[in-house]
């Protein structure tokens, strides 16, 4: 009986560590695109304009 429930603790800690790998791979996605977003619209030169 223990064995059981130990078994399904276990594969809920995996679901749970791989919904938030997913999480975590959606957000650096997410973080990726607003960064190549925001370089495309200033352009590629915006390090080098006049302060």
């Amino acid at each position: 009986m223990a064995d059981g429930a130990n078994e399904d603790r276990q594969r809920l800690k995996r679901r749970q560590r791989m919904r938030s790998v997913a999480i975590a791979l959606a957000l650096g996605a997410l973080v990726a695109l607003f960064y190549i977003a925001t370089i495309v619209r200033l352009g590629g030169n915006v390090l080098n304009r006049p302060m």
